[in-house]
């Protein structure tokens, strides 16, 4: 029996389809962000294996449940909060993750956030298409011996803190998961996420979304941080109580902040972040390279098939409710 894959979402890369065609399996993708009843009809009439997650609302049991082949889901990156794990555990189905296949490509995008920030970008790129010159305003600062927190230390944390210490910046890290051996004798380990905040001049975000860390950033934690210090986000725009990180901008609680991402997604036209000059946006945009596209859809397929054909898949890569 043909194997089939669908990929919800868009496609996977040229390369992926190829690895695919090679195997012998079927494959068919929807458009981004597909409506419920657009997806459960595809899965209904072409029962895959396989679906790739890329770009969707939510997969929920009733989706999980579309096909009666279903044999695993892949999602097409690493975050998962757009799958229900519970429910795909419940059924028996694994969730495969292409863990740190993106994370040069988030690593670096958080770090030009935090120097388009530093450097004041955004209002001198404004000012001179505006036929500014001579009377330059400027609040750039250097990031030469100012400290980064990282808030998750997995693989992404790591290649930033490792980025940005040739700059001449120190780098702490909160992870209550991660290892002793995570950290290396460069970057110290926070006693916990309060002290962390106070004493970084910059933060960036590097965790899952999971219950635990829904709103982690919310106006309490904003208010332990410096009146000068960044915050980045190239992680899950859930983690942060972005009403509250609203008020801290305008109200100088802290000085800027660099996302990537938002909630909801996509982002509603009257999101008042729209009118802040101390905040530079990208529309969650960090780990999709075409660098990154290209391995995130290879290493997604390469254990799709591994799983199908029945052999081995590194548990790395599986992810649990």
């Amino acid at each position: 029996m043909t194997l089939t894959v669908v990929s919800l979402g868009g496609p996977v890369t040229e390369g992926a389809e190829a690895l695919l065609r090679d195997a012998g399996i079927r494959s068919f993708a929807t458009g981004a962000y597909p409506k419920k009843e657009e997806t459960l009809a595809l899965l209904a009439e072409r029962q895959p294996d396989a679906i790739v997650v890329r770009l969707v609302e939510r997969i929920d049991e009733d989706i999980l449940r579309a096909s009666q082949r279903l044999k695993v889901v892949a999602k097409h990156g690493a975050g998962t909060n757009d799958i229900d794990v519970a429910a795909a555990a419940r059924l028996g189905l694994p969730v495969l993750a292409a863990v740190g296949a993106n994370a040069r490509s988030v690593a670096e995008h958080a770090l030009a956030l935090m120097l388009a920030l530093a450097k004041d970008v955004r209002r001198q790129d404004a000012f001179v298409r505006g036929g500014g010159w001579a009377a330059k305003i400027y609040t750039g600062f250097e990031l030469h011996g100012r400290r980064l927190g990282l808030v998750g230390m997995g693989e992404i944390g790591r290649r930033l803190a490792a980025m940005v210490q040739p700059l001449g910046m120190t780098v702490a890290a909160h992870d209550p998961f991660a290892p002793d051996g995570a950290f290396g004798p460069d970057i110290a380990r926070a006693a916990d996420l309060p002290s962390l905040l106070a004493g970084s001049d910059v933060v960036s975000l590097h965790c899952p979304l999971t219950p635990q860390t829904r709103n982690l950033i919310g106006a309490p934690e904003l208010r332990l941080m410096k009146p000068t210090a960044l915050l980045i986000n190239t992680a899950r725009g859930e983690v942060v109580d972005e009403p509250a990180l609203v008020e801290a901008l305008r109200g100088g609680v802290i000085a800027g902040a660099g996302l990537d991402c938002f909630s909801p997604e996509p982002p509603a036209a009257d999101n008042p972040l729209w009118g802040l000059d101390n905040v530079i946006l990208s529309p969650h945009i960090g780990g999709v390279t075409e660098d990154a596209r290209r391995e995130v859809s290879l290493r997604t397929v390469r254990n799709v098939i591994a799983l199908l054909s029945g052999q081995d898949v590194d548990r790395h890569f599986f992810v649990h409710p």
